[in-house]
């Protein structure tokens, strides 16, 4: 019965460990995976290869230690699985893709709306939400293979502040450091975040200050955490008068 027990163990074991992709993918992906997730977390390397900052990385040639992994995934030979994690397989056509042609420009102009269409405004390393002046306080462009949002007016990048016990709190700009974790911004379903942190502002009051919270994700349009590209916000009012002809 013992003997049974070890050989269905020394089965299961070795069904975890291996794959259909021969040894040129495996090194390739070993190769890649470990630049981009040190301490051979592949799980986390299949998500960060497969995602978009990372496939412009890739097609950009600022991963060259992905290269293998980019020529081989898009041969007959890519198209194999990879035991990622403890029973989670990945195929590598999934994560690996032809790169665009033309590429996308890697900085993208962005000016950033509430959902009544008040700007965020950069001012003295600050972020807040106004009306619009077309200024260069309101101009800002993301970077997206570092994802790095850059503030037009004083060239410095938009950063999370950790609070004093946990999480994120605060909103600032900082010199760009394309290493920082708290300056990875993600454009998410009209929100803007790092991790499950979002910007938010009180849209209804100008000059308000933008900071970061937990993201609810709710009805983006009455959150104080929407915020998309201005050109996409058309801002409807309704005006309520009473019998007496005062607005309400």
């Amino acid at each position: 019965m013992k003997l049974t027990y070890l050989l269905a163990a020394l089965v299961a074991v070795k069904a975890q460990t291996s794959g259909t992709c021969n040894q040129d993918v495996l090194n390739a992906f070993n190769k890649c995976g470990s630049f981009v997730a040190p301490g051979g977390m592949y799980s986390q390397a299949v998500g960060i290869i497969g995602s978009t900052p990372g496939h412009l990385s890739i097609c950009y040639g600022d991963w060259p230690e992905c290269n293998d992994l980019q020529k081989l995934g898009l041969s007959p030979a890519g198209d194999c699985t990879i035991n990622t994690w403890k029973g989670q397989w990945t195929n590598v056509r999934t994560i690996i893709s032809p790169c665009p042609d033309p590429l996308p420009p890697r900085l993208v102009e962005k000016q950033l709306c509430t959902a009544n269409k008040l700007i965020v405004s950069e001012f003295y390393g600050q972020l807040y939400t106004d009306v619009v002046h077309n200024n260069d306080n309101e101009k800002f462009s993301y970077n997206q293979t570092s994802q790095n949002i850059i503030a037009k007016s004083n060239g410095q990048c938009l950063e999370a502040v950790p609070n004093k016990d946990y999480g994120l709190g605060a909103v600032k700009t900082a010199p760009c450091d394309v290493k920082s974790v708290n300056q990875k911004w993600f454009f998410d379903g009209n929100r803007v975040r790092i991790d499950g942190y979002c910007l938010k502002t009180d849209p209804f009051t100008h000059g308000s200050v933008v900071s970061m919270a937990v993201c609810d994700y709710g009805n983006p349009y009455i959150s104080n955490e929407f915020f998309a590209d201005c050109s996409s916000v058309t801002a409807n009012y309704v005006r309520i008068v009473s019998t007496h002809g005062k607005r309400v």
